[in-house]
């Protein structure tokens, strides 16, 4: 009795921490017709969108709930904050690109990582850690099984697309 009552104790900070993890997750809306609002964050054009609550707390981290994204396009040589960024805060090249790619994919939006310095922009994870590489990407979603049907329709068309569970992350940064 008592090695199970203090097995219950143990396991219970571990449960109660899932359970707010799981609470806090916001949920994706991948449809490009009809993207999330928010009063708080004005989504990019080339950024994944999901729930946010209408008042942020600032230096909060809100992350969706995981996701399988189906990686269409990597940039290893872009610099961030260089030339490339003539956008502003992103690049013009790029976000063509991931135009034409959208249109590949009229139900599922596809998005691409932030390329420039943009202090209120989405940040995207991969197993809990933050994704550097600079891509564009369709949301694949909620199971491995339906990226890879995704995938399956873009089989060469691109150079070796690749899928990666994924969060998407905004923070309102306060000093």
């Amino acid at each position: 009795m008592r090695l199970c009552l203090l097995s219950i104790v143990l396991a219970f900070p571990t449960f109660l921490g899932a359970m707010v993890q799981a609470q806090d997750q916001v949920t994706v809306c991948p449809d490009p017709a009809q993207p999330c609002t928010s009063a708080a964050k004005t989504f990019a054009p080339y950024e994944l969108t999901f729930q946010l609550p209408d008042k942020l707390e600032p230096n909060k981290d809100y992350k969706t709930r995981p996701f399988q994204a189906v990686i269409l396009k990597t940039f290893p040589k872009f610099e961030p904050g260089g030339n490339e960024c003539d956008g502003g805060e992103f690049s013009t090249k790029v976000e063509r690109q991931r135009l034409t790619l959208q249109k590949l994919f009229p139900d599922r939006k596809v998005f691409a990582a932030h390329q420039c310095p943009d202090m209120g922009a989405v940040l995207y994870e991969v197993t809990g850690k933050p994704y550097d590489q600079f891509f564009i990407a369709v949301y694949g979603g909620e199971t491995k099984a339906e990226a890879k049907r995704v995938l399956s329709q873009i089989r060469g068309k691109l150079s070796r697309p690749t899928i990666k569970e994924m969060q998407a992350v905004y923070t309102l940064l306060a000093e």
